[in-house]
């Protein structure tokens, strides 16, 4: 084979598993970025959040955390997606257009909206993350090398 055709078949034969290997299970990527750029339009009415922290060179510090958020929400939501309604009317209890005005408070925590707009978004519903399954004698399911399961004495 020709030195210079083993690059190009080589690519060609492993671009179908590189194409698989770059899915993605997330949800609720574009509910998140609504809620996300509701924040970031209402925190700059709020001088105690600082929106300047992420770096840009152009637009405002508005768009720049908006442009972050785009990345971020990629992840998808942290909690089961609520629906449509329910994003809806977040939204507009972040930006306010619930009647009751909104708070900086909302914005930084938006699980604290009135009427429960945004509580599925409270911390305590983010699933916690996997961790071994406690054993019912106790322990953590963990296993150390003095149990012998892992050892390698006796030179084997």
């Amino acid at each position: 084979m020709r030195p210079w055709l083993v690059v190009p078949v080589a690519l060609a034969a492993f671009a179908p598993l590189a194409a698989g290997g770059c899915g993605t299970d997330a949800y609720g990527i574009g509910e998140c970025k609504q809620i996300e750029e509701a924040r970031c339009r209402a925190a700059a009415k709020c001088p105690e959040i600082p929106l300047g922290n992420v770096y840009h060179a152009s637009g405002t510090d508005v768009d720049a955390c908006i442009r972050f958020y785009d990345v971020a929400c990629l992840h998808g939501l942290e909690v089961p997606d609520p629906g449509a309604p329910s994003v809806n009317a977040c939204v507009q209890a972040i930006q306010g257009l619930d009647g009751g005005g909104a708070s900086c408070t909302i914005v930084e925590q938006p699980w604290t909206a009135p009427k429960g707009a945004c509580a599925w978004l409270a911390p305590s519903n983010i699933p916690e993350a996997s961790t071994p399954e406690a054993s019912p004698d106790g322990s953590d399911g963990a296993t150390d090398a003095s149990d012998g399961a892992s050892s390698n004495e006796g030179g084997e």
